[in-house]
């Protein structure tokens, strides 16, 4: 039987939670979806990530510390998922944003970006991982070390979403205002990032990019329920 420390339980319940939260979004934004917009699609897209993220940070945390050669194998894979999804994710975030906040739903551009090769060279990376564990690795006793190109990876994913939060500060709504206090959209996944990374205890990254997500998409779409009220009006 596998036993688990009140810091696993603690993550797995935060993971539950982005999955729940992620659950309720999707159920309240049935009619969204069905409107084929990119920028939804985008969007909806990034939460099928936080959802894989989470569902197999659960099983990485369940089996870190247990020895054997299938479970060690099944933590390998659960984090190599994690890692991937979270780059993806980060891409996808990027992606989002360049065409939701810089260009302002105009042109959505097709095709590989220049800006994208880092995140698909650290996909390469991360496959290679497998056999040379170069980015994390795994012990006998089923321990989870950060490797030399942890960091680096790390930086391509903060490079992305930086760069989207970058993009958000600078775009203003139509009457020129600010969209809304930047702090609110940063806070949940920075300290989020922070306890995961940092603290290193407790895993909330998915909880914390489920939260980021849905406080930019669902704010920038009450700015655009806003302006159709406006010119209702009119």
């Amino acid at each position: 039987m596998i036993e688990l420390s009140h810091l696993n339980y603690a993550t797995i319940i935060l993971d539950i939670s982005a999955v729940i939260l992620v659950y309720g979004i999707l159920r309240q934004t049935r009619i969204m979806r069905k409107s084929r917009l990119e920028s939804d699609s985008l969007f909806f897209g990034m939460l099928i990530l936080t959802v894989v993220m989470a569902l197999s940070d659960i099983v990485g945390y369940i089996t870190e510390d247990k020895p054997g050669w299938i479970l060690i194998n099944i933590q390998i894979i659960s984090m190599t998922i994690f890692y991937i999804a979270f780059i993806f994710l980060a891409m996808r975030w990027f992606d989002y944003c360049t065409f939701r906040f810089r260009d302002k739903g105009r042109v959505k551009k097709i095709g590989m970006q220049p800006a994208l090769i880092p995140g698909v060279l650290t996909f390469g990376l991360i496959f290679l991982n497998q056999s040379t564990g170069i980015i994390f690795s795994v012990d006998e006793v089923g321990g989870y070390h950060r490797e030399a190109l942890f960091i680096p990876m790390y930086i391509v994913i903060v490079a992305y979403l930086a760069t989207g939060f970058y993009y958000i500060a600078r775009y203003r709504t139509s009457d020129k205002k600010v969209l809304i206090p930047m702090w609110l959209y940063v806070m949940p996944i920075v300290v989020s990032s922070f306890i995961t990374f940092v603290v290193g205890e407790v895993s909330m990254a998915a909880l914390g990019t489920a939260i980021t997500i849905a406080f930019t998409h669902l704010g920038t779409m009450n700015e655009v329920a806003e302006i159709s009220m406006k010119e209702s009006v009119q």
